[in-house]
């Protein structure tokens, strides 16, 4: 391979930006496509680092990456220009119900092959319950170490919607901390009191073209005896801390929390930890995650690494078998 000199190093830069300008390569594409054209190595990072610095210099703005198949087929729901499908009336009082757990995709971060495991071995639920279904990283404030669109993360959220929606009876989303990105970074550029104008829940938002997915308001939901929880306020460091936290607050705000009654179990997503213990009155459970580990993880020296992993509870006349429990992990 060649090596750099000042002439081959603007070359790259400026063909980085033109590749960069049209919308239709990745990163890794546009590398490649130099390297072959300048018989230098030139990589990901390379591309990356020439192209978000030009951005943040000039105020270069991004194209969307990809066409928007999944966003163009349902745009009319999304937009409102037709009324949202009519959510089910989905009985999960009797009989016996197994409800799959699938938490923290961040997508476009998730790990593809954790979540396709997943699937896999769970083809019959009645019930899936998601959570933190996208990072929202292109409105974050936080340091980027690689780009990503605000329209790739709306495909993504819709794709995994139309999958939940077409393959089972019933599909509860719950928001996270990543969720609410999103309304700050449209509270920062509008005054609050506009805000009423705009729709900021973009769950909500996402899931109006399909009747069987139902987004919760608040950062947890309740089906019979079993309480499944994402909240991110109660966090730790150390396996099942989070969980136990979590409970101990459930039952401190009890009298001002009138959607949740008695639960045997509570589900707790967020820590991307995995565990599950049994206390005199409840079993406490945190799920794992279905995100890929991001290289910015390592720069704040996580106590323990994430566990990739899925849970499965079940329930029989709205009772919980909590001797049934399954918690399982993805291994690489």
């Amino acid at each position: 391979m060649k090596s750099y000199n000042r002439d081959t190093d603007r070359y790259i830069t400026s063909r980085a930006l033109e590749l960069f300008a049209t919308g239709n390569y990745s990163e890794a594409e546009m590398a490649d496509i130099i390297t072959e054209e300048t018989g230098i190595n030139v990589s990901r990072n390379v591309v990356h680092g020439r192209v978000y610095r030009h951005k943040t210099t000039s105020g270069l703005e991004e194209k969307p990456r990809t066409i928007l198949p999944y966003f163009t087929k349902y745009e009319h729901y999304i937009r409102g220009t037709v009324p949202p499908v009519a959510k089910v009336d989905y009985d999960v009082s009797s009989g016996p119900l197994k409800i799959l757990v699938l938490n923290d995709l961040h997508t476009p971060f998730q790990h593809e092959e954790a979540v396709e495991a997943a699937l896999v071995a769970n083809k019959s639920p009645d019930i899936v319950v998601t959570s933190e279904v996208t990072d929202m990283y292109s409105v974050t404030s936080f340091a980027k170490y690689q780009h990503v669109s605000f329209e790739q993360e709306v495909e993504e959220i819709i794709r995994w919607f139309e999958y939940l929606s077409e393959n089972y009876p019933l599909i509860i989303a719950i928001g996270g901390g990543h969720e609410r990105r999103l309304p700050k970074y449209v509270l920062s550029r509008i005054k609050s009191d506009m805000l009423f104008l705009v729709e900021t829940d973009i769950l909500k938002v996402l899931a109006r073209p399909f009747g069987n997915i139902i987004v919760t308001t608040n950062p947890w939901y309740q089906i019979n005896d079993a309480l499944f929880t994402h909240i991110d306020k109660h966090s730790a460091t150390i396996p099942m801390r989070s969980a136990d936290k979590v409970h101990a607050w459930v039952q401190a705000w009890r009298p001002h929390l009138e959607d949740i009654s008695d639960y045997s179990i509570l589900v707790q997503a967020h820590s991307h930890h995995s565990g599950i213990i049994n206390l005199p009155d409840v079993q406490l459970v945190e799920t794992g995650c279905l995100q890929r580990i991001p290289e910015w993880v390592m720069y704040r020296t996580p106590m323990l690494p994430w566990t990739h992993g899925w849970c499965v509870v079940y329930q029989n006349d709205g009772v919980t078998d909590l001797n049934a429990t399954q918690l399982l992990v993805y291994r690489e």
